[in-house]
């Protein structure tokens, strides 16, 4: 699929994507477990399938795991609780087709979201009060790597672009390295991408790209994202 013709969908579908954007939620409406459920589905989609991630966190919240005032005080009893709720397979459908997944990395992402809950409430915060405590979008995704066991710069930003905080970031992720790969006929350096430095690096040159597009960066690149997940599938990129 040609450049060009790769614009031309990344513009529609900016403006479908503008559009519900209108009516996006404000993290500040936003209910503490709420928050801590966009954290988790951030989290679990950097180690799996987008749905699976969600469907995951979906059974936790089903057995109230993502309610602050139910959380056990023993974090290793909490990390271990977590665990056995992702033991049986979940119901997802991926690209259209329902099927029986086990989550990956159970262990891992148990003990990510354990590390999460203890280092933000353990030390008597909430999420909310992180990102009060931001002056400007780039500090609370600073803020949120800190706070958040499995964060880096591109889990952040989908994190803030979820939570409607801020559509001013880029989640860069491969999609959109590969679409700037097409575009600038230079490969980004995917290393740059764990450190903040580096990803802002990467981020300012998106965001010369988006700019032609003429919305925000956050509605560009996941416009880009959908586009580019579908060109893949149907043209084999």
């Amino acid at each position: 699929m040609k450049l060009e013709a790769l614009d031309y969908a990344i513009r529609a579908m900016c403006g479908e994507v503008a559009d519900s954007n209108r009516q996006a939620i404000s993290w500040k409406k936003l209910s503490e477990e709420e928050l801590l459920y966009e954290v988790a589905v951030c989290v679990f989609s950097s180690q799996m399938v987008f749905e699976v991630a969600v469907a995951a966190v979906d059974r936790l919240k089903q057995n109230r795991l993502l309610c602050v005032a139910c959380m056990p005080s023993d974090i290793f009893h909490y990390q271990s609780i977590v665990r056995q709720a992702l033991e049986e397979p979940l119901d997802v459908v991926v690209n259209s087709k329902r099927r029986k997944l086990f989550p990956r990395f159970r262990n891992r992402i148990s003990a990510l979201l354990a590390r999460t809950v203890d280092n933000i409430y353990g030390g008597g915060s909430s999420i909310k009060e992180v990102l009060k405590g931001a002056y400007s979008a780039r500090n609370a995704r600073e803020l949120l790597i800190n706070a958040v066991s499995g964060f880096g710069p591109k889990q952040a930003s989908l994190y803030l672009r979820r939570i409607g905080y801020s559509a001013d970031l880029a989640v860069l992720d491969t999609h959109v390295l590969d679409y700037m790969k097409l575009a600038l006929g230079v490969k980004p350096k995917r290393s740059l991408l764990s450190g903040v430095s580096g990803y802002e690096r990467l981020e300012t040159e998106f965001r010369e790209i988006a700019d032609k597009f003429g919305y925000s960066i956050g509605c560009v690149d996941l416009a880009l994202w959908i586009t580019m997940r579908v060109a893949k599938r149907e043209y084999i990129l």
